[in-house]
C-alpha cells in the first residue's frame, strides 16, 4: 500500500492530483464513471433513454473540466459520446420501427 507524500504537494493546484499517483491514475477516472451511474439511478424514474443521455450528458461536461485540469484522458471521455450517440441511434431506430 502507497502512502501519500505530502513534501511533494507545493500548491493547491497539485492537490487534487496527488490521489491519481497513489492510485496509479484512476482514481478521477474511477470517480467520473461513480458518478455517471449516480447520475443514471437518480434519473431513472423519467425512463431509461432519458436517464442515460442526460447523465452521459454531464459526465461529458464533468470529463471534460477533468480532461483540461490534467486528472483524466481523454479516451475515457470519449466513451459518452459513444454512448450519447448508440443512445441517439437507437431512439431513432426504435421510434422508425413503430411507424
Amino acid at each position: 500500500m502507497s502512502s501519500v507524500n505530502w513534501s511533494n504537494v507545493t500548491d493547491l493546484a497539485q492537490l487534487p492530483a496527488q490521489a491519481n499517483n497513489v492510485s496509479g491514475g484512476s482514481f478521477w477516472t474511477g470517480m467520473l464513471y461513480m458518478m455517471w451511474i449516480i447520475l443514471i439511478f437518480m434519473m431513472i424514474g423519467y425512463g431509461f433513454e432519458v436517464a442515460i443521455i442526460t447523465a452521459s450528458f454531464l459526465a461529458l461536461i464533468l470529463g471534460i473540466m477533468l480532461v483540461y485540469s490534467g486528472l483524466v484522458a481523454w479516451q475515457w471521455v470519449l466513451t459518452f459520446v459513444g454512448v450519447l450517440l448508440s443512445m441517439f441511434l437507437y431512439i431513432m431506430w426504435s421510434s422508425s420501427k413503430r411507424q
